[in-house]
Protein backbone atom coordinates (compact mmCIF):
# COMPACT_ATOMS: atom_id res chain seq x y z
CA UNK A 1 0.00 0.00 0.00
CA UNK A 2 1.32 3.11 -0.74
CA UNK A 3 2.23 5.28 2.24
CA UNK A 4 -0.16 8.83 2.88
CA UNK A 5 0.95 11.75 1.84
CA UNK A 6 0.85 14.23 4.67
CA UNK A 7 -0.27 18.11 4.25
CA UNK A 8 2.21 19.26 6.16
CA UNK A 9 5.00 17.12 3.78
CA UNK A 10 3.45 18.61 0.66
CA UNK A 11 3.83 22.28 1.91
CA UNK A 12 7.27 21.50 2.70
CA UNK A 13 7.94 19.79 -0.98
CA UNK A 14 6.10 22.64 -2.69
CA UNK A 15 8.49 25.14 -0.84
CA UNK A 16 11.68 23.51 -1.32
CA UNK A 17 10.57 23.46 -4.88
CA UNK A 18 9.60 27.12 -4.99
CA UNK A 19 13.27 27.68 -3.52
CA UNK A 20 15.09 25.59 -6.34
CA UNK A 21 12.89 27.64 -9.10
CA UNK A 22 14.04 30.84 -7.18
CA UNK A 23 17.78 30.14 -7.25
CA UNK A 24 18.03 28.91 -10.58
CA UNK A 25 16.10 32.19 -12.01
CA UNK A 26 19.00 33.78 -10.11
CA UNK A 27 21.56 31.30 -12.23
CA UNK A 28 19.79 32.03 -15.48
CA UNK A 29 20.27 36.07 -14.99
CA UNK A 30 23.64 35.65 -13.31
CA UNK A 31 23.51 33.61 -16.90
CA UNK A 32 22.20 36.07 -19.21
CA UNK A 33 24.39 38.86 -17.62
CA UNK A 34 27.59 37.05 -18.39
CA UNK A 35 26.82 36.27 -21.83
CA UNK A 36 25.89 40.04 -22.53
CA UNK A 37 28.91 40.97 -21.13
CA UNK A 38 30.92 38.33 -22.85
CA UNK A 39 29.12 39.11 -26.05
CA UNK A 40 29.67 42.92 -25.23
CA UNK A 41 33.60 41.55 -24.86
CA UNK A 42 33.33 40.01 -28.45
CA UNK A 43 32.00 43.30 -29.66
CA UNK A 44 34.31 45.40 -28.46
CA UNK A 45 37.12 42.73 -29.32
CA UNK A 46 36.19 42.66 -32.86
CA UNK A 47 35.91 46.23 -33.45
CA UNK A 48 39.65 46.51 -32.17
CA UNK A 49 40.76 43.67 -34.68
CA UNK A 50 39.24 45.01 -37.37
CA UNK A 51 40.97 48.46 -36.35
CA UNK A 52 44.28 46.63 -36.12
CA UNK A 53 43.78 45.09 -39.09
CA UNK A 54 43.00 47.91 -41.07
CA UNK A 55 46.33 49.64 -39.66
CA UNK A 56 48.44 46.93 -40.50
CA UNK A 57 46.96 46.99 -43.81
CA UNK A 58 47.96 50.49 -44.05
CA UNK A 59 51.22 49.85 -43.18
CA UNK A 60 52.01 47.32 -45.31
CA UNK A 61 51.29 49.82 -47.90
CA UNK A 62 53.40 52.34 -46.47
CA UNK A 63 56.06 49.82 -45.82
CA UNK A 64 55.71 48.87 -49.94
CA UNK A 65 55.60 52.52 -50.60
CA UNK A 66 58.93 53.07 -49.06
CA UNK A 67 60.75 49.91 -49.63
CA UNK A 68 59.83 50.85 -53.73
CA UNK A 69 61.29 54.47 -53.32
CA UNK A 70 64.57 52.64 -51.42
CA UNK A 71 65.00 50.70 -54.35
CA UNK A 72 64.94 53.72 -56.72
CA UNK A 73 66.72 56.01 -55.04
CA UNK A 74 69.01 52.80 -54.99
CA UNK A 75 68.87 52.47 -59.12
CA UNK A 76 69.02 56.30 -59.63
CA UNK A 77 72.08 59.28 -60.29
CA UNK A 78 70.97 61.73 -57.75
CA UNK A 79 72.68 64.44 -60.27
CA UNK A 80 70.97 63.61 -63.50
CA UNK A 81 67.96 61.07 -62.54
CA UNK A 82 68.92 58.38 -64.67
CA UNK A 83 69.47 54.77 -63.89
CA UNK A 84 73.37 54.87 -62.20
CA UNK A 85 75.56 52.17 -62.51
CA UNK A 86 75.13 49.89 -60.67
CA UNK A 87 71.65 49.37 -62.83
CA UNK A 88 73.18 49.75 -65.64
CA UNK A 89 75.57 46.93 -65.28
CA UNK A 90 72.67 44.31 -63.41
CA UNK A 91 70.25 45.43 -66.79
CA UNK A 92 72.82 45.04 -69.25
CA UNK A 93 73.88 40.96 -67.28
CA UNK A 94 70.19 40.47 -67.63
CA UNK A 95 69.51 41.56 -70.87
CA UNK A 96 72.74 39.97 -72.25
CA UNK A 97 71.20 36.54 -70.55
CA UNK A 98 67.81 36.64 -72.27
CA UNK A 99 68.62 37.98 -76.18
CA UNK A 100 71.59 35.09 -75.82
CA UNK A 101 68.80 32.67 -75.40
CA UNK A 102 67.02 34.71 -78.02
CA UNK A 103 69.48 35.15 -80.43
CA UNK A 104 68.44 38.97 -80.78
CA UNK A 105 70.82 41.81 -81.05
CA UNK A 106 71.71 43.75 -78.35
CA UNK A 107 73.16 47.56 -78.76
CA UNK A 108 74.72 49.85 -76.36
CA UNK A 109 75.70 53.81 -77.17
CA UNK A 110 78.18 55.32 -74.64
CA UNK A 111 78.62 59.30 -75.28
CA UNK A 112 80.90 61.33 -73.72
CA UNK A 113 80.73 65.30 -73.52
CA UNK A 114 83.82 67.14 -75.28
CA UNK A 115 85.76 69.18 -73.12
CA UNK A 116 83.80 69.01 -70.50
CA UNK A 117 86.65 69.55 -67.48
CA UNK A 118 87.54 72.80 -69.31
CA UNK A 119 83.35 73.39 -69.27
CA UNK A 120 83.34 72.88 -65.14
CA UNK A 121 87.12 75.13 -65.05
CA UNK A 122 85.34 77.50 -67.18
CA UNK A 123 81.48 78.07 -65.91
CA UNK A 124 81.74 76.27 -62.12
CA UNK A 125 80.62 73.16 -60.78
CA UNK A 126 77.00 74.02 -60.54
CA UNK A 127 77.22 75.04 -64.39
CA UNK A 128 78.55 71.93 -65.50
CA UNK A 129 75.79 70.22 -62.83
CA UNK A 130 73.24 71.58 -65.11
CA UNK A 131 75.35 70.45 -68.63
CA UNK A 132 74.96 67.14 -67.30
CA UNK A 133 71.59 66.98 -66.26
CA UNK A 134 71.05 68.24 -69.72
CA UNK A 135 72.73 66.14 -71.96
CA UNK A 136 71.47 63.13 -69.64
CA UNK A 137 68.05 64.65 -70.75
CA UNK A 138 68.98 63.75 -74.49
CA UNK A 139 70.00 60.41 -73.37
CA UNK A 140 66.58 60.11 -71.29
CA UNK A 141 64.71 61.47 -74.56
CA UNK A 142 65.79 59.08 -77.18
CA UNK A 143 65.62 55.82 -74.67
CA UNK A 144 61.77 55.85 -75.88
CA UNK A 145 60.74 52.49 -75.61
CA UNK A 146 60.10 50.60 -72.04
CA UNK A 147 62.94 48.16 -72.27
CA UNK A 148 65.75 50.18 -73.32
CA UNK A 149 67.80 51.68 -70.44
CA UNK A 150 69.59 55.24 -70.16
CA UNK A 151 72.37 55.50 -67.73
CA UNK A 152 74.86 57.75 -66.24
CA UNK A 153 77.83 55.19 -66.72
CA UNK A 154 80.79 57.80 -64.69
CA UNK A 155 81.10 61.27 -64.67
CA UNK A 156 80.29 62.98 -68.15
CA UNK A 157 79.75 59.52 -70.08
CA UNK A 158 76.57 58.07 -70.40
CA UNK A 159 74.88 55.19 -71.89
CA UNK A 160 71.92 53.52 -73.34
CA UNK A 161 71.30 50.00 -73.27
CA UNK A 162 68.77 49.12 -76.13
CA UNK A 163 67.61 45.55 -76.42
CA UNK A 164 66.36 44.12 -79.30
CA UNK A 165 68.20 46.59 -81.63
CA UNK A 166 70.24 45.98 -84.70
CA UNK A 167 73.19 48.30 -85.62
CA UNK A 168 71.14 50.51 -87.64
CA UNK A 169 68.90 51.28 -84.20
CA UNK A 170 71.72 51.82 -82.62
CA UNK A 171 73.06 54.40 -84.91
CA UNK A 172 69.97 55.90 -85.15
CA UNK A 173 69.36 56.47 -81.02
CA UNK A 174 73.39 57.91 -80.85
CA UNK A 175 72.13 60.35 -83.68
CA UNK A 176 68.96 61.66 -81.91
CA UNK A 177 70.80 61.97 -78.90
CA UNK A 178 73.73 63.91 -80.80
CA UNK A 179 70.72 66.22 -82.27
CA UNK A 180 69.23 66.88 -79.48
CA UNK A 181 72.39 68.28 -77.61
CA UNK A 182 72.95 70.09 -80.67
CA UNK A 183 69.98 71.58 -80.76
CA UNK A 184 70.08 72.66 -76.39
CA UNK A 185 72.82 75.12 -77.72
CA UNK A 186 74.74 75.31 -74.40
CA UNK A 187 77.66 77.47 -74.51
CA UNK A 188 81.04 76.20 -74.39
CA UNK A 189 83.67 79.31 -75.19
CA UNK A 190 86.72 77.25 -73.72
CA UNK A 191 86.45 73.90 -76.34
CA UNK A 192 88.74 74.29 -79.03
CA UNK A 193 85.99 72.21 -81.57
CA UNK A 194 82.47 74.17 -80.99
CA UNK A 195 81.35 77.32 -79.53
CA UNK A 196 78.14 75.02 -78.10
CA UNK A 197 78.42 71.96 -75.67
CA UNK A 198 79.14 68.51 -78.14
CA UNK A 199 79.14 65.06 -77.43
CA UNK A 200 81.80 61.93 -79.00
CA UNK A 201 79.40 58.62 -79.03
CA UNK A 202 80.51 54.95 -79.83
CA UNK A 203 77.79 52.43 -81.12
CA UNK A 204 78.24 49.06 -80.56
CA UNK A 205 75.75 45.99 -81.50
CA UNK A 206 75.89 42.36 -80.78
CA UNK A 207 74.03 39.25 -80.85
CA UNK A 208 75.14 38.27 -76.76
CA UNK A 209 76.98 34.75 -76.01
CA UNK A 210 76.25 33.14 -72.45
CA UNK A 211 79.90 31.98 -73.18
CA UNK A 212 81.19 35.69 -73.52
CA UNK A 213 80.98 38.38 -70.77
CA UNK A 214 78.56 41.29 -71.27
CA UNK A 215 81.50 43.70 -71.30
CA UNK A 216 82.53 42.80 -74.65
CA UNK A 217 80.00 45.02 -75.69
CA UNK A 218 81.34 47.56 -73.55
CA UNK A 219 84.66 47.39 -74.64
CA UNK A 220 83.60 47.42 -78.25
CA UNK A 221 80.85 50.77 -77.77
CA UNK A 222 84.39 52.04 -75.58
CA UNK A 223 86.51 51.39 -78.38
CA UNK A 224 84.25 53.52 -80.93
CA UNK A 225 83.82 56.30 -78.34
CA UNK A 226 87.82 56.84 -77.91
CA UNK A 227 87.81 56.36 -82.16
CA UNK A 228 85.39 59.06 -82.13
CA UNK A 229 87.37 61.05 -79.22
CA UNK A 230 90.50 60.56 -81.78
CA UNK A 231 88.70 61.42 -84.84
CA UNK A 232 88.28 65.04 -83.64
CA UNK A 233 85.22 64.79 -81.03
CA UNK A 234 81.86 65.87 -82.16
CA UNK A 235 81.08 62.66 -83.82
CA UNK A 236 80.07 59.19 -83.95
CA UNK A 237 81.45 56.01 -84.69
CA UNK A 238 79.89 52.77 -84.77
CA UNK A 239 82.39 49.85 -83.90
CA UNK A 240 83.75 47.43 -86.13
CA UNK A 241 86.39 45.46 -86.02
CA UNK A 242 90.08 47.10 -86.71
CA UNK A 243 89.09 50.46 -84.70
Amino acid sequence: MEREILPEELFSEIARLRREVETLKLEKYDLEILVETITEHADAIEVELRSRNQEIVKLNHQLALANKELEQLANVDGLTSLANRRHFDATLDREWKRLAREGQPLSLVLGDIDFFKRYNDSYGHQAGDECLRRVAQAFEQASKRPSDLAARYGGEEMAAILPNTESRGGIHVATEIHNFVESMKLEHTASPIHKYVTLSLGVATIVPDLKLPPTRLVNQADTALYTAKKNGRNCLVFFRKGL
